[in-house]
Order: C-alpha cells, then sequence, then structure tokens
C-alpha cells in the first residue's frame, strides 16, 4: 500500500493539479453539439469568430464522433482552409492532399485542388511582402513552379470549375514572375562580370517565356554579354532579333548596363 508522507505530498499535489488542469483544458475545448450539424455550426461560429485553433478542434473533434458522412468530409475542407488562413501551408497541403486522396470523387474536390494552389503559392500579401515590398520574382521560384502545376491540374481535370478563371490569372501571373525571375539572376551575373552565364540565362528567357515582357531586356544582355565574350557574329544576330520584334527599343543605342540590385 501507498502511503504518503511529508515528502511525497508536494508530488502528489502537483500531479493532482496537472492532471486536473488537463482534464479542465480538454473539456473546455470540446464542442457541446451532439449532432453533426450542432458539432459542424459550433466549429463554423469559431472559424469565423477567428478563434482558428479551436475551431479546428472542433472540427477534429467532428470528425472523430461522426466520421462518416458530408458534415465530417466538409469539416476537413474548413481546417484546410483555416491552415490556408494561419499561413501554415505545409498543414493546408497535407489536409488538402488527404481529402483528395479520400474523396477524389467529391463534388467539392476542385476546391481541395485550387486550395491546395493556393496554400502553396508563396503569399504575395503576407505582411513580410509588404513591409519590404517584396517582388514574388524574387521568392521561392520551386514553390511558384509546384503551384503553376497543381493550377494547371486543376484547370485539366476541372475545366468546367467556378475556380477555372482565377486558376488561370495566377498561372499567368506565375509565368511572368518565372521569367522576371531568370532576368534578375541574369542581371546579377552580367554585373559579376559573368557574361556567359548571363547570355544562358538570357536565352533560357527566349525559350521558355517568349511573350514575356521581360523578352526585349533579355536581348539586351545576350548582345552585351557576346559583345563581352568577343563574339562579334552572336552579338549580330541577337542585334537583329531585337531591332526585328523592338525597333524602337533604347537597348539599340548600345551599350547596356544591368540595373543596380
Amino acid at each position: 500500500m501507498f502511503k504518503l508522507t511529508l515528502r511525497s505530498v508536494p508530488a502528489v499535489l502537483v500531479l493532482v493539479g496537472a492532471l486536473a488542469l488537463t482534464a479542465c483544458g480538454t473539456t473546455e475545448d470540446r464542442l457541446k453539439g451532439e449532432t453533426p450539424q450542432a458539432l459542424f455550426d459550433e466549429a463554423k461560429e469559431l472559424e469565423t469568430a477567428g478563434v482558428w485553433e479551436r475551431a479546428i478542434k472542433g472540427f477534429e473533434q467532428l470528425e472523430g464522433t461522426f466520421p462518416y458522412g458530408r458534415h465530417a468530409q466538409q469539416a476537413q475542407l474548413e481546417i484546410a482552409y483555416i491552415y490556408y488562413r494561419m499561413k501554415e501551408t505545409a498543414s493546408a497541403v497535407a489536409a488538402c492532399d488527404r481529402f483528395i486522396k479520400q474523396y477524389p470523387s467529391h463534388p467539392n474536390v476542385d476546391y481541395a485542388f485550387y486550395l491546395k494552389g493556393l496554400a502553396t503559392q508563396v503569399a504575395e500579401d503576407s505582411f513580410m511582402d509588404f513591409l519590404y515590398e517584396r517582388d514574388i520574382a524574387d521568392l521561392d521560384q520551386v514553390a511558384t513552379r509546384e503551384s503553376f502545376d497543381i493550377f494547371r491540374d486543376l484547370v485539366t481535370r476541372f475545366p468546367e470549375s467556378r475556380y477555372v478563371p482565377d486558376a488561370r490569372a495566377r498561372m499567368t501571373k506565375i509565368v511572368d514572375a518565372l521569367a522576371r525571375h531568370e532576368l534578375k539572376v541574369a542581371r546579377y551575373y552580367l554585373r559579376r562580370g559573368a557574361p556567359l552565364a548571363a547570355v544562358n540565362r538570357a536565352k533560357g528567357i527566349l525559350k521558355n517565356h517568349a511573350d514575356s515582357p521581360v523578352v526585349e531586356e533579355a536581348l539586351a544582355i545576350m548582345i552585351s554579354g557576346y559583345s563581352q565574350l568577343g563574339l562579334a557574329t552572336l552579338k549580330t544576330d541577337a542585334e537583329r532579333v531585337l531591332r526585328q520584334n523592338y525597333p524602337k527599343s533604347a537597348y539599340l543605342a548600345g551599350n547596356y548596363e544591368p540595373p543596380a540590385r
């Protein structure tokens, strides 16, 4: 038999107190609803009020208590959306993937793809981007390309989806960002005295982003790079292409200098 001693009393009190606090916290976090609709409504109210962590726990409680049916399915999408709003992008993507895997034929699976694309794309309206006026072209290009692929998947699989127009607009913006990113890298190499690397980046823009507005400057970089490399014929070819496509280009005057970073 366990005997209480003066030495053991504090430890026991601490243990009992911890258990009591845990129990209170767990009870407080749990929603009161007894039906799927009631639980969903409670969690949705918390979400609307911006009490996101408790809302997530409420939707998870709904899933655990009533794992089948439309309310549990919608709860998964709500959880994914809340994570997206919280900018916990990895959790948002995981929640979207889970829904897509479990319910590939669900009427709202197109929304899961769309939300996954949003979560994957670097947040352009984040506070840090606003504070430092960061350009999406300066950010993580791996995530940007992945986001493009997800939106393209949405457009291909669900051409009639209500989310397709916005997805297409985002794809266009992503392509422009990728082109500007390549241009900035080409400028960097030219400033660093690496004309061959600059030319190769500029050529990539012409090959992969021929419709981008940055093509004009990419040609100017090629002209400057070829000039530094002593490749007169290739320089002349680049000048001819620039003149044909941009007859009023200021870069035709020569002496291109990449702008300061």
